[in-house]
């Protein structure tokens, strides 16, 4: 009896010492339908404990309300991956917790901090930074400052999530 006991405990304290570390980190992706191999080939190559995908189109003119839902929903994610400008343009005037990671999106957001935008075309801003691993990414990250790469958007949103996990 003893020994369940020990075995038990040792489990709790594993456990808890996994959650303290971080744990694997978890991803809302936000997309509209011109960019759905996009989102469908992001869900596929990233390794995180928890993700999850809305469409934009549902908070395209939504009310006040509604938008206060979605940035509820998403209050708890480590990174928050909005895929293309049309999908920025549903949510450009929300304001988000977590870290947000634009994907082939140039335009404003209302969001400060912890923005980075990746673009993987063939025309990305002369001030993006290239990055071909996601280590590379927590390497050029800097706290409080908006930061653009280019390279594949799924080494630079894994590189994301395993820096604010």
């Amino acid at each position: 009896m003893r020994r369940i006991s020990i075995g038990i405990w040792l489990f709790i304290v594993l456990g808890l010492v996994r959650v303290a570390a971080g744990g694997p980190g978890s991803v809302e992706i936000l997309f509209t339908p011109t960019v759905v191999p996009e989102a469908v080939a992001m869900k596929d190559g990233l390794k995180v404990g928890r993700l999850e995908s809305s469409n934009a189109m549902s908070l395209v003119g939504a009310s006040a309300d509604r938008k206060k839902a979605y940035n509820d929903k998403v209050s708890g994610v480590t990174t928050l991956v909005i895929i293309g400008e049309d999908a920025l343009k549903a949510v450009a005037d929300m304001e988000f917790s977590s870290a947000v990671v634009l994907v082939n999106a140039s335009g404003q957001t209302a969001s400060k901090g912890r923005v980075v935008r990746v673009f993987d075309g063939p025309n990305p801003p002369a001030d993006a930074v290239a990055v071909t691993s996601s280590s590379a990414v927590k390497d050029a990250l800097v706290p409080g400052k908006e930061v653009s790469f280019k390279g594949r958007a799924t080494t630079v949103v894994q590189g994301v999530v395993d820096a604010y996990r």
